[in-house]
């Protein structure tokens, strides 16, 4: 096992190409992100240590650090993902998307760099208050509605009567993929 300068302990899965760095956390039980070996020497030559940072947006945690500069008052929070992609934090308007949904999987083959739009497309699941059990279907009241954000506009695709909700389902997985391509996630 490895150390970081900063203490993280890192395992280096040669057979595998990957490295598993351990994250702290604070009075619980550490946790550990995956990386590419090929971008160990960047992550453990970081001069700030890694930890898990949980995300109530993303419902799981990613691997950050906390950059501290003079100027700064507080610091700013480095994530993984973005720093191995080499996306700066202040380019706002674009994002680094796990594809998998696993936000402690930080190897080149999960990154991708996308635009915000994209990046929220690509959702595991259906929303929490959802009563249909089907991304992009609700009920409006007479019938099961498929609903869908469309060049940035909530559109309704479809209207479904109360007996075809399964149809109803498969046509929103079928509206996801044809609008959102490669970001239609799960669900």
């Amino acid at each position: 096992m490895g150390n970081c300068k900063k203490g993280n302990n890192y395992i280096v899965d040669k057979e595998n190409n990957i490295v598993k760095i351990e994250l702290n956390r604070r009075n619980s039980e550490n946790m550990w992100v995956i990386i590419d070996l090929e971008d160990l020497d960047k992550v453990i030559n970081f001069p700030y240590t890694w930890y898990a940072k949980y995300s109530a947006n993303a419902k799981g945690y990613y691997a950050c650090a906390t950059q501290y500069l003079p100027e700064l008052k507080h610091g700013r929070t480095i994530l993984m993902h973005q720093f191995i992609m080499g996306l700066d934090k202040t380019a706002r308007e674009f994002n680094v998307d796990h594809e998998n949904h696993n936000t402690l999987d930080n190897r080149k083959e999960n990154l991708r760099i996308t635009n915000v739009p994209d990046n929220g497309k690509n959702r595991e699941s259906r929303n929490i208050n959802n009563k249909s059990g089907y991304r992009n279907v609700s009920w409006d009241g007479s019938a099961w509605i498929v609903q869908l954000q469309v060049n940035g506009k909530g559109t309704c695709l479809g209207r479904f009567s109360k007996d075809r909700l399964e149809e109803a389902g498969k046509f929103a997985k079928e509206m996801r993929e044809k609008y959102y391509g490669e970001y239609a996630g799960l669900g």
